[in-house]
């Protein structure tokens, strides 16, 4: 009787301290909207306590998600790719003609064709009379700049760019300053200080005319691993990556699908027009990506499980504010919350968002905050002081172990 009596009044006790914590924050929540003079009936923020039970504001309301749809995106991306995977270019070489084989890698950039033109020097080739490629083939040589607008692609623009790279001798001064600087930053001997290529053709096929032909040689490029990609992506917010994924994973109506079989949301819970969280503008009329601010908190969860599986972790695949750079280079936080919490920001003209987790003394706290409001840099303030609330009623910041790496659109490996 005497423990059972211990142990009720010690539930008594955390129920007590939980409701508590709780009606503090959402107090501090509903005077940081007042003093930005934001409306409270569109705004919602939500986060796992200690019990890991849901607490927050319109928790079940439907918001615009904004780019925290990129962490949507991520998940999808590792459960059917697999956070190792790597994109395969195939290059089939037969006497002066070389064909590209495509596998829509979303980071075929200006670095990416750089580095190809230094492996084939490398292998003794410096001129085709034709280069051919596929429909797989998708060149953007400035994927990693971040834009709102997605380039228009074509064979036309593809064609183009390999005709550019592959013609070193019309390069432009930018070009040769752009490699220049490249040689520079990777490790000696990677890059060759100088490359030469000369082509006079280049076209678009259907089909592979060298497949199943054992007389041509076949060279593969592997890209780094897809968490490396999703991290950059979440990191510096780039659209272009997001929506490229998101379209070669089978667009919308296989999202709908996959999030309604694997997690069972339906399209009221959870909508998706576009994998970056850019609204989708059809007849005039504007689609934006929306969820519940519960929904992604459980989407985060199943997110960390799911690089736990594959031998990952959050940071692996999110921003960390305080060592990485990207949409987190102008808020700042307490020296103690360094490496300490991982997010993903989303700003729209009438939208900012953020969503992460908390590493706190008390648990792992996944959280999410939506404001729909033009004040983007008074919804900033809200976000940065309801972070630092949360993180400090879970018992302070808990430190993890990080540190950030510089990225590149290619690997270690050679052709």
């Amino acid at each position: 009787m005497k423990v059972f009596i211990i142990f009720l009044f010690s539930f008594t006790f955390l129920f007590t301290f939980v409701a508590a914590a709780s009606e503090k924050s959402d107090a501090i929540w509903q005077k940081n909207l007042q003093a930005q003079h934001i409306p409270l009936a569109d705004q919602s923020y939500c986060y796992a306590d200690e019990r890991g039970d849901v607490q927050g504001k319109n928790i079940d309301q439907r918001v615009r998600l904004a780019s925290v749809s990129k962490l949507v995106t991520s998940l999808w991306a590792i459960d059917l790719l697999g956070a190792h995977f790597q994109f395969q270019t195939k290059l089939f070489i037969k006497g002066s003609h070389l064909h590209l084989q495509g596998s829509l890698d979303p980071f075929f950039d200006e670095q990416k064709l750089f580095f190809l033109l230094s492996q084939l020097n490398d292998l003794g080739f410096s001129s085709f009379d034709l280069i051919t490629f596929d429909k797989k083939i998708q060149i953007n040589p400035d994927a990693q700049i971040p834009s709102n607008e997605y380039p228009l692609i074509t064979r036309e623009s593809n064609a183009q760019n390999i005709k550019l790279f592959f013609n070193t001798a019309s390069w432009s001064d930018v070009l040769k300053l752009n490699y220049a600087q490249m040689e520079k930053f990777e490790k000696p001997g990677r890059i060759r200080k100088s490359v030469f290529f000369e082509t006079k053709e280049v076209r678009f096929l259907e089909q592979n005319p060298f497949d199943n032909d054992p007389s041509a040689k076949v060279l593969t490029y592997r890209s780094p691993q897809l968490h490396r990609y999703l991290k950059e992506m979440n990191i510096q917010s780039n659209n272009y990556v997001a929506q490229t994924l998101f379209l070669k994973l089978g667009g919308s109506v296989l999202f709908e699908k996959y999030m309604n079989e694997k997690y069972g949301l339906n399209s009221q819970q959870l909508r998706f027009f576009t994998g970056n969280g850019l609204p989708l503008i059809a007849n005039k009329v504007r689609f934006d990506n929306f969820g519940t601010c519960r929904v992604i908190i459980k989407l985060e969860e199943e997110l960390h499980e799911s690089a736990q599986n594959q031998g990952l972790e959050l940071k692996d695949l999110m921003a960390v504010p305080g060592s990485d750079g990207g949409t987190f280079s102008t808020r700042h936080y307490p020296s103690s919350f360094k490496n300490s919490f991982v997010a993903k920001t989303g700003s729209l003209f009438n939208t900012s968002s953020i969503a992460g987790a908390m590493s706190s003394q008390s648990r792992l706290s996944y959280f999410g905050i939506f404001n729909q409001t033009e004040d983007i840099d008074g919804a900033h303030k809200i976000q940065d002081e309801m972070i630092q609330t949360l993180m400090n009623e879970l018992g302070g910041p808990l430190p993890f172990e990080y540190s950030n790496q510089q990225f590149s659109t290619h690997t270690e490996e050679n052709l």
